[in-house]
Parts: C-alpha cells; sequence; structure tokens
C-alpha cells in the first residue's frame, strides 16, 4: 500500500509540473487592453511618446503575454528619438535568445497577485542611446493607467540596476553607475485618439 501511494503521489508531482510548463503565465483576470494605442507627454518643447501593443514572450516555462513598446522624442522640434515603427507580436527564446530589434519596451503582465482589472505592469525598457547592461535593458521601471485617458510612466534605474546585480558574483553593485535616461524617467502622458 506504501509503494501505491509513493507511486501516485509521484504521478501527481509530474502531472503538476507538466501543467505548470505549458501553461499561459499572463496574470488572469486582468485586463491590458486599457494600455494599446498611443500615449503623449508635452512640455514646452518636449514631446515625449510611448506606443503599446499586445504581444507574448515563450520561454521553456510557458508563454507571458504583456505589452511591446516603441517610444519617440522631440525637444525643440528636434526629433532625437524615434523608436515607433512595427513592433513584434512574439518573442521566443526557445527559438532565439536574443531580444527582437524593434522591441523598446516590456510590460510583462505577469503579477498574478495584482487582481485589480487593470494591472499596474513592470517595465523593461531598452534604452537605445543609453544602452543599460550593453543593451540588454534595465528593469525597475512600471506603467500605471490613472484614468481611462491617463498614463503615469515611471522609470527607476536605481532600483533596475539593484534587480540586475543583486546576488551575481561577477558584479559589485557599488561599481554599476547610474548613467540616466535618454526619455523623462516620469511622465503623465495622455491617451492619443
Amino acid at each position: 500500500m506504501h509503494k501505491i501511494n509513493l507511486i501516485l503521489c509521484f504521478i501527481l508531482m509530474s502531472a503538476s509540473i507538466l501543467a505548470q510548463n505549458s501553461k499561459s503565465i499572463d496574470g488572469a483576470g486582468n485586463n491590458i487592453n486599457a494600455y494599446i494605442g498611443t500615449w503623449v507627454y508635452q512640455s514646452n518643447d518636449t514631446i515625449f511618446k510611448i506606443v503599446f501593443q499586445k504581444g507574448k514572450k515563450i520561454t521553456s516555462y510557458g508563454e507571458t503575454h504583456g505589452l511591446y513598446g516603441g517610444y519617440y522624442l522631440s525637444v525643440k522640434g528636434e526629433v532625437l528619438e524615434n523608436y515607433m515603427g512595427p513592433l513584434p507580436t512574439c518573442w521566443n527564446l526557445k527559438i532565439s535568445t536574443t531580444r527582437p530589434d524593434n522591441m523598446y519596451i516590456w510590460a510583462p503582465n505577469s503579477n498574478s497577485y495584482d487582481k485589480s482589472t487593470v494591472p499596474t505592469l513592470g517595465v523593461y525598457f531598452y534604452d537605445q542611446r543609453k544602452k543599460h547592461f550593453n543593451g540588454e535593458g534595465i528593469a525597475g521601471g512600471y506603467i500605471k493607467l490613472l484614468s481611462p485617458k491617463k498614463l503615469l510612466w515611471h522609470l527607476d534605474e536605481k532600483k533596475g540596476i539593484w534587480w540586475e546585480v543583486e546576488g551575481r558574483e561577477d558584479t559589485d553593485i557599488t561599481k554599476v553607475l547610474p548613467i540616466g535616461f535618454s526619455v523623462p524617467e516620469h511622465a503623465i502622458l495622455t491617451k492619443e485618439e
């Protein structure tokens, strides 16, 4: 009887592991549709835009759905950054470990603890001018819908550095200095019609 219980326990654990590997990690119950579109911030002679569309990241653990984004920045009528072109729809790490060249923001909808209708999403920002961590991007930021037409954009470089180097033996966190961002770190954007 003891052997049968042990075998049944092993089968149940194996089935549970297989189910987790094939599961979609998308923050069940959360709606990211409200983020889709173009968002604009304007202050004096500075215009900052972000565009979001749905996308997914495929790994050996499953799929994570979220938002892919691009960005644009002009100051005094001069375009400094323009990464608003066509965005990918899928980032398949089973095929290639490199990020798609035309993806500049990744906001995964993977916080299953956030049961709100429209979640606050963490952001990975791939600054094309500053190239944090050799172009690998930096976490630590977030986007939050303040109303159907207002979006809070926030980047936190110190937190992003901590996320990147914490626990790594090959990098001393005290030697990684902030380099700033080429876009505003904190802005409230309005949805473009």
